[in-house]
């Protein structure tokens, strides 16, 4: 198995901070296969899956039986899908009180175990959070950069490229979740992709919600997928679907906490004029979207979102991903802040390496000290300044080799 990013920092939760750790993700990303191997390097464990019916009964029998069956000098539990369980909180309560000291619990699921929390957090101070993403082109190629890091190399230049085309190729075109990208074959992707969305839309979600009309949460999600990189208008796809408007938009926030997509919110600041409400949706599985240009936007939004909430998770800077557009249109695509202060502009392209108005504009309005125009284009890497202030046009491949 080819390692993740935050395998590292699996082992540093268990082990140094002693506490559980909650691994979520889209699925088939590779949770279980992530753990499972984590498990076997690690001197072994026990595997639970709610979704087995024997392990199922054998939960009923004795709820905390991986005491009797666990007797490997690993000492990990592995608790997949137990969200599914009705009073899942008070278990893993009971549990990791009783036996945190001596075994080691990975909670995983394909939902975002942190919504899964109603009425208070009974589980405070007993977990902590780790995202696992599609791969990314740093992960694949092995090149994992810091928080730091990476504003170091905006400041003082790029590194070397140091990934073959094929990788960046096959990620555009297979998406970055391990089954499909592994095989490398366009037919067997598209054959994937239909499977996993009606596992997603027909065990997932409905299973884990009251929704009944699944068939027009399915059009749903094809209607979000053809409004990528705008803001999101939650009246518009009311009249398209027939619903009404809080279901849409609780809707929107199922496909969300189920992994289907995510959002971008604005960035406003002091500014005057800005759009302060209306988020922006990109998919997970970038490949599912026809339209080059889109696709893109969609390929550098993963990419981005996956290294803020990597940094932020392991605790290297309250970071978050935002966009900027005014009543007049300007916008620009994504800004990294820190702090809720921008700290870097991103602009996504196809082709164009005129730099972009909008980024000039936003950079010296905000005084952000880096701006990129970022190119699906290959071969580009050009560094400006404007007094205090740095531009980058560079190509995605080689910038996406200095995040996570």
């Amino acid at each position: 198995m080819r390692s993740r990013t935050i395998e590292k920092y699996l082992d540093k939760y268990l082990k140094l901070y002693g506490k559980m750790v909650f691994l979520s993700g889209p699925r088939q990303v590779g949770k279980t296969t992530l753990s499972m191997s984590y498990m076997e390097k690690n001197g072994g464990g026990t595997y639970f899956n709610w979704d087995i019916l024997t392990d199922q009964k054998k939960f009923v029998k004795n709820p905390y039986f991986f005491e009797e069956e666990n007797q490997t000098p690993g000492n990990i539990v592995i608790l997949d899908e137990i969200h599914k369980y009705s009073r899942w909180k008070n278990y893993l309560k009971g549990a990791f009180d009783k036996f945190g000291k001596n075994f080691s619990f990975i909670v995983t699921g394909s939902g975002r175990l942190d919504l899964f929390k109603k009425g208070g957090d009974s589980l405070l101070g007993r977990y902590l959070t780790l995202p696992l993403f599609p791969f990314s082109v740093g992960e694949w190629s092995g090149e994992l950069t810091a928080f730091g890091g990476f504003l170091s190399f905006l400041n003082e230049g790029l590194p070397d490229k140091k990934m073959s085309d094929d990788v960046y190729d096959s990620l555009f075109e297979l998406s970055g979740f391990p089954d499909p990208l592994l095989r490398g074959d366009k037919s067997f992707y598209n054959i994937w992709k239909g499977e996993r969305a009606k596992l997603l839309f027909r065990e997932d979600i409905r299973d884990a919600t009251k929704i009944r009309e699944i068939s027009q949460l399915e059009i749903l999600s094809h209607l979000v997928a053809d409004r990528i990189g705008s803001p999101l208008s939650i009246n518009s796809l009311r009249e398209d679907v027939g619903v009404a408007f809080e279901t849409v938009r609780d809707w929107i926030k199922v496909l969300s906490q189920f992994y289907y997509l995510f959002q971008i919110r604005p960035y406003a600041g002091s500014l005057s004029r800005t759009l302060r409400k209306e988020t922006k949706v990109y998919l997970f599985d970038w490949a599912e979207i026809d339209d080059v240009a889109i696709r893109f936007e969609n390929f550098v939004a993963v990419h981005l979102l996956k290294a803020t909430k990597t940094w932020k998770s392991t605790g290297e800077g309250d970071l978050a991903l935002r966009y900027i557009r005014d009543k007049e249109k300007r916008e620009v695509d994504f800004v990294i802040t820190e702090k809720n202060k921008p700290v870097c502009l991103i602009e996504a392209k196809v082709s164009d390496e005129d730099l972009s108005s909008n980024l000039l504009f936003y950079q010296n309005k905000l005084n952000v000290p880096v701006a990129v125009q970022l190119l699906h284009k290959k071969g580009v890497c050009k560094r400006l300044s404007r007094g205090n202030m740095l531009q980058w046009i560079v190509s995605a491949d080689r910038f996406f080799e200095i995040l996570v």
